[in-house]
């Protein structure tokens, strides 16, 4: 295993998991912020998918870039099944985030950091038989 490649995607995904927690809690905030004229209107819903979408969104798109920043091809296994499970992760843990100072729970996001990490250091080209 590449020692190097697994600090560099370790440190990516700490990055994209710090700022899509972030948006999480700014979004989920603007979504509690929307106010209705009735009670039982589904205020805050719209705010509360555009969300968790550009959380999704942005999970696999900063993996990428970061890795291919700091000079590391073939990520797509990373990118790809982090953004997976960043989604799972989000779904199971969106109450925690959806109230006021709230955040997934540490354990969850040093398992998901830990994941993102051993799946970048996953080089295809290192296992080649030439």
């Amino acid at each position: 295993m590449n020692h190097v490649r697994t600090l560099k995607a370790a440190v990516v995904t700490i990055a994209a998991t710090a700022a899509c927690h972030l948006t999480m809690n700014a979004g989920l905030a603007w979504a509690r912020g929307q106010e209705s004229d009735h009670p039982n209107d589904w205020a805050g819903t719209v705010e509360f998918g555009v969300t968790l979408l550009a959380t999704w969104m942005l999970m696999p798109l900063m993996l990428w870039i970061g890795m291919r920043v700091l000079g590391e091809r073939r990520t797509q296994l990373q990118f790809i099944v982090a953004a997976l499970l960043w989604i799972v992760v989000s779904l199971m843990y969106v109450d925690d985030v959806d109230r006021p100072g709230g955040h997934m729970p540490a354990p969850a996001l040093v398992v998901f950091v830990l994941v993102g990490a051993l799946l970048g250091a996953h080089n295809p080209e290192s296992t080649r038989n030439d």
